[in-house]
């Protein structure tokens, strides 16, 4: 007995499991082929169902011996091998078709791919290789190609673009900022960070940028510098001296002070320092030394005595003022009314007809005579200035 028809005797052929209800063809069958109605059937016993059983083995034998084969096949081997090259398969010695290595199929005509070789994603013509679909790559065919510039993404099926975390867009290419970036004033390279745009700054550029190079100031917009107190200049690096500073002679390195430059001195640089060593001068810019009346020589430390060696020599109860050798040794200061160098000469001016009448006395001369000469001269009678007594202007002994 064969291996189903042992199956189908254990599984039909005992008393107690046969079930006629399930198995109306079956019966139908038995019930023909034995003469016997349902009614009749069911009192047959155990006779009935032996019967049963044997006829079912002949049935499962004879269609286990019919197996299906195809018509090629039972010609193939009937062929001769020379006029079959293009073929798959073989002859055995019982005239069975057998697929050659590599090779499966009804028609022996479909190649068998190498090992591990995806069986959707790949293919093969010949036996043991592995061609991709499109889409799809690697040895196995197991590899799917992402969408042509995807960047930072990966696929699980073809021509996908399934962004890496922290990336968006089609392509994967645009980072996901930092949550709390402004959308606008901010932007970012990479996943996470926030990057401001010119003109703002902080964390998340929710703050605006000084202009570039502004070192005390601050802003309300982008790229402004507004000046803290005591800050000036366009960049506001520029400090506010002292109200009082002498804004030439002084400056200041922090708001409100008042530092002199090389030479001055003083609460608001206005005094300068006089030449080093200056006894009795001072001076009107620094390092001049200018003698004080009665001194002289370079440092004012020689005093002058001509005046108080010739007394008288100032007329006229004119001033006489000592002088160094080279200035002359003296000068006069003259009273109203008097001129010259030694305040000799009474100034009597009178005027008519267009004509200046001055009178003007001699200086001595060897003898003790004193002439009066008149001198008449055109002017303009319009504006007449009045010579400075303090520097008469001798010529010829003629003082005009």
């Amino acid at each position: 007995m064969s291996q189903i028809e042992g199956i189908v005797e254990a599984t039909f052929c005992e008393e107690k499991h046969f079930r006629w209800a399930r198995m109306p063809l079956l019966k139908y069958i038995l019930r023909k082929e034995l003469g016997e109605d349902e009614k009749a059937s069911r009192r047959g016993g155990s006779v009935m169902l032996r019967a049963s059983c044997i006829l079912l083995t002949l049935l499962v034998a004879v269609a286990s011996a019919a197996k299906y084969l195809p018509k090629w096949k039972k010609q193939a081997c009937e062929v001769p091998a020379s006029q079959n090259q293009q073929s798959h398969y073989r002859c055995d010695d019982n005239g069975e078709v057998k697929c050659l290595a590599g090779w499966t199929g009804d028609l022996c005509d479909v190649p068998i791919c190498r090992k591990g070789c995806d069986p959707l994603q790949g293919y093969c013509k010949r036996p043991g290789e592995c061609k991709c679909k499109l889409g799809f790559y690697g040895d196995l065919c197991n590899k799917c190609i992402a969408l042509p510039g995807c960047q930072h993404g990966y696929c699980n099926n073809s021509f996908e673009c399934i962004c890496h975390e922290g990336w968006d867009g089609i392509f994967c290419s645009e980072p996901i900022c930092r949550l709390d970036c402004h959308s606008t004033r901010g932007y970012c390279e990479y996943p996470g960070e926030c990057r401001c745009r010119l003109g703002w700054a902080g964390e998340t550029c929710k703050e605006c940028q000084v202009l570039p190079g502004c070192q005390h100031g601050y802003c309300t917009k982008p790229l402004e510098c507004k000046c803290q107190e005591g800050w000036t200049g366009i960049l506001c690096q520029t400090p506010v001296c002292a109200a009082n500073c002498h804004r030439e002679r002084g400056y200041c390195r922090k708001p409100g002070e008042c530092r002199c430059k090389t030479g001055w001195w003083g609460k608001s640089c206005d005094r300068c320092y006089p030449y080093p060593g200056c006894v009795h001068g001072d001076c009107r810019r620094p390092w001049e030394c200018n003698c004080k009346p009665g001194w002289g020589g370079m440092l004012c430390d020689q005093e002058l005595k001509y005046c108080q060696d010739h007394p008288g020599t100032c007329e006229n109860e004119g001033t006489c003022i000592s002088l160094a050798e080279e200035d002359g040794d003296y000068r006069c200061i003259c009273k109203e009314g008097f001129t010259g160098r030694n305040c000799q000469l009474n100034r009597n001016v009178e005027a008519g007809g267009g004509y200046l009448n001055l009178t003007v006395p001699l200086a001595p001369t060897t003898t003790e005579k004193t002439t009066t000469t008149t001198t008449t001269e055109k002017i303009q009678t319009s504006t007449t200035k009045e010579p400075d007594i303090n520097r008469p202007n001798v010529t010829n002994n003629i003082i005009v």
